[in-house]
């Protein structure tokens, strides 16, 4: 029975391949149905959605992923979305870090701007965080609703929604998985069958994967034959779904002594990838129960890595040894660092990429024409050639030796330094006939470093004290420094105008981190050559202490200096009557700006009659480029992000960066010669179209909504139903692009106000916890029934309310009113049925689907839903008649 109004409104996901994304309406309740992003999301979609904001009262997530989740960030920070957001804990905290990870890697290959760090946090905020079969009684305008999360066996923490509103239950799955994964159960439908309505994402009703034994098997075999011949293998993957079951798997060959594969090296890339394990350590009561008796029995927690290494950035994963096998994101190589390392790597023949996920692109089609309108990604394309598909290789260049040359765009972030205005400082130092430098950034996309160097320089020798000066004059000569930094593509070249000793940059070149002074190859005649490079060269402790932060560097001999093995240090304490005085400078994180004069103080003897407010004036210039790295800006520590990835550097307490530092995009087209192994092994955990049949027929609807990325899935599933669940038309739905469903059944419902006059007349029967009467009476506009009397039945405040919804009115009718047809009111269940008439004395039972009484009564329901009683006219069928009506509201 039917008494509620049911709409399905859709923006995304219905028949056009983009991510889920529905609204549903219940009465005046309106709940949003995942909110996922892509980039191929169209501007227009968002648009409409946008004008149901206001509307929306609660947010339902499924799942972790951006295409579940990614555009409620642009909804919260854009247009002020405000409502509780429903999920369950894994999903709460594992979606923000798909978030996080999302737009940094998007942030440093392009300008982007669907959403910020902010409208994460903000969005996040949000959010309430449920747990399985916990049932949520809703308030306000949902009243009545109540919703239950049932296990996906998709991702960790997934989500089948349940919704139930009266005698109306609303099934909602979408990207579910029926079997059982390394460390999931499968889905939960038990609590599901014979919905009153099932909305069924069927993307995979055309598609067939193979067996969970025979992909790990497949995956093993690829990854040792790439090892042993001396390659590396990049297997994509997405933040944090389904590579922790990948992740999961390699933990377990690798910790196997018998597997060969110890002597390899295994590590995940992406920007989170600790946060991610961190979390998910602490979320085991949400797995499979294998998993949760481990933990129990033995105290292991198969997240606690001892062989995956965790790396952020490309340096760190330089420090794993060779060959070795990355995991790393995103899943599509649309951006990321897979997308860095698939550029780095497709020209080996020894390497090998593995494709584990088609990356919500489920498109089945053989022709190229149909991805004219939505070019798929390169993951996508990948996985058309291996498996064979046409259209992949269509519009590929052709390189000698029959290599296929792949388009590839290499976008990335790059820093630049800005003019700034020199200090005062160096101002007074510099003589009054001296020209500043002209200091000249040119940007070099082909490359992936940055080189600064500077032109010749005078630097005179250092004095000191323990040494004579006839040894130190040998190092008066003039010197070329070349400042090298580890990672970038920029320039810098000095102009050719000569300059004195004392002038200074107007441009300062941005060195990020501390250097440290190596010896490198000598210019010219009569010139020592040095290189600089930051502190991951840190000098050994077979040097005197001190030595390589002399200001003199590694460039003036120390022979007459004792070298101490083991050096010790002794630090003079200094106290007061409290104690020992607060150094507060180590508790907090900032840097210096190093330029030219900085460089050349290193080299230069210290004038010690400096003016003493001269140095004073330097020291307030230098803390006014100080930062907090705790109350920077997200811009700034994104900036910073930037500056760590060009250099390569780890970000030390003694790391400085200008407030003048800006970051652009560098764009440039190549193609790659595709000489690597590619493979793909899906990884999605998505029930195919044969579980998909099977599982819809068990549940076995009353109506059914089918959602999905093509129109042949979905019209191979409309067949399915109408031939074995034997739906009529009207009852299979199949919306695309923005259309609305209606499901409401039992005629149309609307709503009215009815005067105190109208009710006190009424014949009320309950059933259940309702009360129900059968009612006459004539409608009249509610400006008409406010001239009778404004305030019956109503207070002020009350009234003001109504009066604004301008709902129509029941009076009294006014002519004569005639006999209606009797309206028997319920469902009673047979089951029931059966229970209430042994309560009563009755022998009652089923005999093929029948209810037998007393072997002379038989109650049966015809395939219409009609409750019909045959037998013999005896007390038994009247009494039987009976019971049966006290089941209904007789009206």
């Amino acid at each position: 029975m039917a008494t509620s109004i049911i709409k399905l409104h859709t923006f995304s996901g219905a028949g056009d391949g983009g991510p889920p994304c529905f609204l549903l309406q219940v009465d005046d309740f309106y709940c949003l149905l995942d909110c996922g992003w892509s980039e191929d999301l169209p501007s227009s979609r968002i648009a409409e959605l946008a004008k149901w904001v206001k509307k929306i009262d609660a947010v339902l997530i499924s799942h972790q992923s951006l295409r579940h989740l990614g555009l409620l960030p642009h909804l919260v920070g854009k247009y002020g979305l405000k409502c509780p957001i429903y999920s369950t804990t894994p999903v709460y905290k594992l979606g923000q870090l798909f978030c996080y990870d999302a737009y940094q890697s998007r942030f440093l290959c392009e300008d982007f701007s669907a959403f910020t760090l902010d409208d994460v946090d903000d969005a996040f905020q949000l959010f309430v965080q449920v747990k399985y079969h916990q049932t949520i009684n809703l308030q306000g305008k949902g009243r009545g609703l109540s919703v239950t999360p049932l296990p996906s066996g998709h991702m960790l923490g997934g989500t089948i929604w349940k919704l139930v509103k009266d005698e109306t239950d609303i099934i909602y799955a979408i990207d579910f998985n029926n079997e059982k994964s390394r460390h999931l159960n499968g889905a939960a439908f038990d609590a599901c069958i014979r919905p009153k309505l099932l909305l069924i994402d069927v993307s995979n009703a055309l598609y067939t994967h193979v067996g969970r034994k025979d992909r790990n098997e497949a995956l093993r075999q690829l990854l040792l034959r790439t090892l042993r011949r001396g390659g590396n293998v990049l297997i994509s993957v997405d933040t944090a779904g389904y590579c922790l079951e990948i992740a999961n798997l390699l933990e377990s060959l690798w910790h196997s002594p018998d597997s060969g594969f110890m002597a390899y090296g295994l590590a995940m890339l992406s920007h989170v990838a600790f946060n991610v394990f961190d979390f998910t350590k602490s979320l085991v009561e949400w797995m499979s129960e294998k998993i949760l008796r481990t933990f129990e029995d033995q105290r292991c927690n198969p997240f606690h890595l001892r062989h995956l290494q965790l790396c952020h950035t490309l340096d760190q994963l330089d420090c794993v040894s060779n060959p070795k096998v990355i995991l790393s994101t995103d899943a599509g190589l649309r951006t990321g660092f897979a997308r860095l390392l698939f550029a780095d790597w497709a020209d080996s023949e020894l390497n090998t990429v593995v494709i584990t996920s088609r990356d919500g692109d489920f498109r089945e089609v053989r022709d190229f024409s149909e991805f004219t309108r939505q070019q798929p990604s390169l993951g996508r394309r990948l996985i058309g050639l291996t498996s064979g598909e046409e259209w992949a290789r269509q519009g590929l260049a052709t390189a000698p030796g029959n290599t296929l040359l792949i388009p590839f765009t290499l976008s990335q972030r790059v820093p630049i330094v800005e003019d700034v205005a020199p200090s005062k400082l160096e101002t007074s130092r510099r003589p009054s006939n001296a020209e500043p430098d002209s200091v000249q950034l040119e940007i070099n996309p082909k490359g992936d470093r940055f080189r600064q160097f500077t032109k010749d320089q005078d630097y005179h020798d250092v004095e000191d004290d323990d040494d004579d000066d006839d040894e130190e004059e040998d190092d008066a000569d003039e010197r070329r420094i070349s400042i090298e930094a580890s990672n970038g593509d920029a320039v810098m070249t000095p102009a050719a105008s000569a300059a004195t000793p004392g002038a200074v940059s107007a441009k300062a070149p941005y060195v990020p981190y501390e250097f440290v002074m190596m010896s490198g190859s000598g210019g010219g005649a009569g010139t020592a050559g040095t290189t600089l490079t930051h502190g991951r060269h840190m000098a050994g402790y077979d040097i005197f202490p001190g030595l390589h932060n002399h200001s003199g560097g590694h460039f003036f001999r120390t022979a007459k200096r004792t070298q101490l093995v083991f050096p010790t240090t002794e630090k003079s304490l200094q106290w007061d009557e409290y104690g020992e005085k607060i150094d507060t400078s180590i508790y907090r994180m900032s840097a210096e700006i190093i330029d030219p004069e900085y460089i050349k103080k290193r080299g230069r003897s210290v004038n010690r009659s400096a003016s003493r407010a001269a140095i004073q004036d330097q020291t307030k210039v230098e803390n006014k480029s100080r930062f907090d790295l705790f109350s920077a800006s997200s811009e700034q520590l994104l900036n910073l992000l930037v500056m760590q990835n060009s250099s390569g550097a780890p970000i030390t307490p003694g790391f400085q960066m200008p407030q003048n530092v800006t970051t652009k995009c560098v764009v440039e087209k190549l193609e790659i010669p595709l000489r690597c192994e590619i493979s793909f092994i899906d990884y999605e955990s998505r029930s195919d179209g044969r579980a998909l049949k099977k599982i819809i027929t068990g549940l076995r609807p009353q109506e059914v909504i089918l959602l999905g990325s093509t129109r042949s899935a979905i019209d191979a599933m409309v067949e399915h139903c109408r031939s074995d669940l034997q739906l009529k038309d009207e009852a299979i739905h199949t919306p695309s692009g923005l259309d609305v469903v209606n499901c409401t059944k039992e005629g149309d419902i609307y709503q009215a106000r009815m005067k105190d006059s109208l009710v006190t007349g009424l014949k009320f029967t309950k059933i259940r916890e309702y009360e129900l009467a059968w009612v006459e009476a004539d409608i009249v506009d509610a400006d008409e029934s406010s001239t009778d009397d404004p305030m019956e039945g109503v207070d002020g405040e009350s009234h003001a309310k109504v009066a604004s919804d301008a709902l129509p009115v029941l009076v009294p009718a006014s002519g004569p009113v005639a006999d209606h047809a009797t309206v028997f009111v319920n469902e009673p269940k047979l089951s029931d049925m059966k229970q209430i008439l042994l309560n009563q004395g009755l022998s009652a039972e089923f005999v093929s689907g029948v209810l037998v009484v007393d072997n002379c009564v038989a109650i049966k329901r015809t395939e219409t839903g009609r409750l019909v009683l045959e037998g013999m006219l005896s007390p038994t069928y009247y009494n039987v008649r009976a019971v049966l009506y006290r089941q209904f509201a007789i009206l």
